[in-house]
């Protein structure tokens, strides 16, 4: 059903088109303009640092999202994680997609602790999230500025043990390339 491919250069005007969509954008901490030598310079900066990883989400052979782990710390035992649908006839499946990571994380990579930040009115995000087993423990006041005005951002994390005791989400396993 869905496949965790490792982010390769001829994804990259894929998902370029993708992290411009207005739906995916108006969620994300940063801004990009539709350049392919940006995009390969951003590529071989993250293909060079271990500390990020990218894998596209494939669902029934298609193409539709992009998910990475960053920040990842083996000292700490902690990473942050992001992804967004691409194509927007999948979004509802989205929820359906950071399972996989999360026993990935905690079961394979054996981390401890996954943090992240969600833009102030992403609703569905942070909802999805919670749901996961998130809590909010903070927010950052004015963190971003986009579209002309600054951003609180509310930052969340999920503790390994508050997952693993999720059985509902056991059996989501998958291979990350």
């Amino acid at each position: 059903m869905l496949k965790f491919i490792k982010l390769r250069e001829d994804h990259l005007e894929m998902i370029l088109r993708w992290r411009l969509k207005p739906e995916v954008t108006q969620y994300m901490l940063t801004d990009v303009v539709y350049d392919l030598d940006k995009q390969n310079q951003w590529f071989l900066k993250i293909s060079q640092d271990e500390t990020i990883r990218y894998w596209v989400i494939v669902y029934q052979n298609i193409p539709i999202g992009l998910i990475n782990l960053a920040e990842i710390d083996l000292r700490h035992r902690r990473c942050s994680v992001g992804y967004y649908i691409g194509e927007s006839e999948y979004r509802s499946i989205g929820a359906m997609v950071t399972p996989y990571l999360y026993n990935y994380v905690f079961k394979e990579i054996k981390l401890r602790k996954i943090h992240g930040e969600v833009v102030v009115g992403n609703e569905n995000a942070l909802k999805m999230n919670l749901l996961h087993g998130f809590n909010k423990v903070g927010i950052y006041k004015d963190h971003i500025f986009k579209n002309d005005r600054f951003h609180d951002v509310i930052l969340i994390e999920l503790l390994s043990e508050d997952w693993l005791q999720r059985k509902r989400y056991k059996q989501y396993i998958e291979t990350f390339d």
